[in-house]
């Protein structure tokens, strides 16, 4: 399948469960190439796309199978059998992956969404979106390019949801570690967009608000391992 086919799968996933009042969007990189232009074919953070990643909630996953089977995707029993309370996942008519998340991604931290994921949203939220992406401990330059892509084209959208980006991270302080570190690899970019938009959100990291259990978690600092290394699936 194509890129821009992968695209479009997504798309009529997403659409076809809004038509049911299933809450069901689009994360990860398809999500990036619906949201930004500089990320799609041409672009300066074109990639390809080896699956599609969605996010429900716990509450939408009976309607989420249904509507996957009858999309004519198989589920992958055995993954789904062990990860089902948070992650299922189908097959493709190619073999690629589509991954459902369910009211959070846990990967190096957890990002959560069960409140913030509304009806007919294509996307998941920006802030939930940029945190996927800022919580890989080991970044690849396909992650890197797509948060560059959101500082590209979606940078009205962050700066009218800093607040409440800043008060996300200022509840974790592993989180708030991983994501820092990432937005200074970002910050030492050879584009000077992305350099001084990366630079901006760290300055708002490292003024932000912190609740007690980031207080609590800080003092203990880097001597534990702030994060967790996630399995390959």
């Amino acid at each position: 399948m194509e890129d821009a086919e992968r695209v479009r799968a997504g798309e009529q996933l997403v659409a076809a469960a809004h038509k049911e009042g299933i809450r069901l969007a689009l994360l990860g990189g398809v999500a990036i190439r619906v949201l930004c232009p500089s990320a799609r074919d041409g672009g300066p953070w074109q990639r390809s796309l080896a699956d599609i990643d969605l996010a429900t909630v716990p509450g939408e996953r009976k309607a989420t199978e249904r509507l996957l089977r009858e999309s004519g995707l198989e589920p992958e029993a055995h993954f789904n059998l062990m990860n089902g309370s948070e992650r299922l996942r189908y097959l493709d008519e190619d073999g690629a992956h589509v991954d459902v998340f369910l009211g959070e991604m846990r990967l190096c931290h957890v990002i959560e969404w069960r409140k913030a994921l509304g009806r007919e949203m294509t996307t998941l939220p920006l802030p939930e979106l940029l945190l996927t992406k800022l919580q890989i401990v080991k970044i690849e330059e396909k992650d890197l390019g797509d948060i560059s892509a959101l500082f590209q084209d979606q940078w009205a959208a962050i700066e009218a949801d800093r607040k409440r980006l800043t008060r996300l991270v200022g509840q974790d302080w592993g989180l708030w570690k991983t994501s820092l570190l990432n937005l200074e690899i970002l910050g030492r970019s050879d584009v000077a967009l992305v350099a001084s938009r990366a630079a901006d959100l760290a300055e708002s990291w490292r003024s932000g608000p912190r609740s007690l259990t980031y207080r609590a978690r800080a003092i203990v600092g880097e001597r534990v391992r702030w994060y967790e290394e996630p399995e390959e699936v």
